[in-house]
């Protein structure tokens, strides 16, 4: 759905999962790197070891969890999704509803930095309310 609306506005957008066999992965972020697409949507399969210095903005659809308890967050795979922006980029964290919120709110707390809150940004996305913050929690 987010590959579809992207691609009706003019990206060039390309998507990666854990699914995929290396080879494509491969593929797929060797695209990116050469600049043949714009935009990379990926699952937490690039949380680690993806370097790539033009990457200027990070979306975290959802944010990252421990995966045997979804209500605590990831800080540690945060702190990796974050630091693709860079210094300099930005970072928006997408949240729906009570849940997402209150995982923002612990990473918040955690890294003692405070999202500003932007509430009609991405209007394609429905009704999800965006924070936007600079990525301050530095790079990998």
């Amino acid at each position: 759905m987010l590959h579809e609306a992207l691609v009706k506005y003019g990206y060039g957008v390309t998507t990666i999962q854990g699914a995929l066999t290396p080879e494509d992965r491969d593929k797929i972020v060797k695209e990116f790197r050469d600049g043949l697409t714009q935009v990379l949507i990926a699952t937490d399969v690039l949380a680690r070891g993806f370097d790539q210095f033009t990457v200027n903005m990070v979306v975290n659809y959802d944010l990252p969890v421990i995966n045997k308890n979804p209500t605590e967050p990831d800080y540690e795979g945060y702190l990796h999704c974050v630091g693709r922006a860079g210094l300099k980029g930005a970072v928006f964290n997408l949240l729906c509803g009570d849940r997402d919120n209150m995982i923002m709110e612990k990473v918040e707390r955690h890294f003692n930095h405070y999202a500003t809150e932007y509430s009609n940004i991405l209007i394609m996305l429905g009704s999800k309310k965006t924070h936007l913050s600079r990525s301050e929690f530095g790079s990998d």
